[in-house]
């Protein structure tokens, strides 16, 4: 297992030549710059859920029923489908870049082979909502597919958008409570950073538990991940050792 503070490791030279062991670099994926992609990942998500939930602030409207579709714009519903698409794409590829890390640092750590799977599960169930404010905008009012959409049907994709796009970052909850197990149990993660994870899934967890709110999840960690994105360049980029 390699440690932040130890990004090489040691092989014995041919035995034919009697050269000593050489030290060569293991792969110090925590030195690269991935992780700012989860930052651009966390921006964008944010972004694409906030456009859906200002969709409509008035609560007289929001409870109108049917009526709310003559207040929906498409134009926040197409840019929130974009972003949508942006982060979904960042999310699947610091998944990767989790999922490599882990492979160098810990092989055998479940929370830390864990930590790329929540990010993967949140890309997926984002894909979903994502997809359906594209139908909204396409169906809307100005949209290309206009009045092909009964306005009982999209009615109910307007509901479930009400939380869509921040369900999904449940999965990354899973990926901060793993990066906190690493933080605390080993050297391979700051201590504090465990901390603060443990914090951000408090947050989370604490109204969904109390009230049944499902939604703030997706408020919450998009923060944790910026956080945490920085927290792993920076560390990265101390840890990078000459090769002797």
């Amino acid at each position: 297992m390699h440690t932040l503070s130890d990004p090489t490791h040691t092989v014995p030279g041919p035995a034919a030549s009697g050269s000593a062991a050489m030290t060569v670099p293991a792969r110090t994926t925590s030195s690269a710059r991935w992780p700012l992609i989860g930052a651009l990942a966390a921006a964008a998500g944010f972004g694409a859920s906030a456009l859906q939930i200002s969709a409509v602030s008035d609560p007289d409207d929001v409870g109108s029923g049917l009526a709310v579709l003559d207040r929906l714009d498409r134009t926040s519903y197409h840019v929130s489908f974009v972003l949508g698409l942006v982060s979904i794409a960042a999310l699947h590829l610091v998944a990767a870049g989790w999922k490599r890390w882990a492979a160098d640092r810990a092989p055998n750590g479940i929370a830390a082979r864990s930590i790329g799977a929540g990010f993967s599960a949140t890309a997926i169930v984002n894909t979903v909502f994502a997809c359906l404010a594209g139908s909204m905008a396409l169906y809307l009012e100005g949209g290309t597919d206009e009045g092909m959409l009964a306005d009982e049907s999209l009615f109910v994709v307007y509901s479930l958008l009400d939380f869509g796009q921040l369900l999904g970052w449940w999965g990354a909850m899973l990926s901060a409570g793993c990066v906190a197990a690493v933080a605390l149990r080993s050297r391979l993660l700051p201590r504090w950073l465990g901390v603060v994870s443990i914090l951000f899934v408090l947050l989370a967890l604490t109204p969904a538990v109390i009230t049944g709110l499902p939604g703030i999840v997706g408020l919450v960690m998009p923060i944790w991940l910026i956080v945490t994105s920085f927290t792993m360049t920076i560390v990265g980029s101390r840890s990078i050792r000459p090769v002797v």
